[in-house]
């Protein structure tokens, strides 16, 4: 079965408050997004491309998505992909589709919010990466 590590964070510009052109005083900073729900181990290994996993190569995929009012993450766009064209862009966007974060309280605020730079990684188990 594969293994599985994603990261849901913010990219340089949006962290430190930059984003679009803004001043870092000018954005008040948000709390950390707290992850209600993520994908199973098992769904992760169906989503693990099949191409990538037939050579034994591990990738992964960076995206930005919105995150809606009833907390799941939509509209996500692959920003980039590493390596290219063994499908770890779509198998990324397609695990978000089993996250779901809080948007209580303080992280109402960020509802209909683009998040950029949620980085997925997939990884196989031992033994199964290609023999260098």
């Amino acid at each position: 079965m594969a293994a599985f590590v994603a990261a849901l964070g913010l990219s340089g510009a949006e962290a430190q408050g930059q984003g679009q052109g803004q001043a870092a005083s000018a954005t008040p900073r948000l709390p950390p997004l707290k992850i209600l729900k993520s994908p199973s181990p098992e769904a992760l290994a169906r989503l693990f491309p099949a191409t990538a996993r037939r050579a034994g190569v591990e990738g992964g995929a960076t995206l930005a998505c919105v995150i809606r009012r009833d907390g799941s993450l939509g509209d996500c766009e692959v920003t980039g992909e590493n390596p290219r064209g063994l499908g770890f862009g779509e198998a990324a966007r397609a695990a978000m589709a089993y996250y779901q974060v809080s948007v209580d309280g303080p992280n109402a605020a960020q509802v209909s919010r683009r998040l950029s730079g949620i980085t997925i990684r997939f990884a196989l188990p031992p033994g199964e990466m290609a023999a260098k």
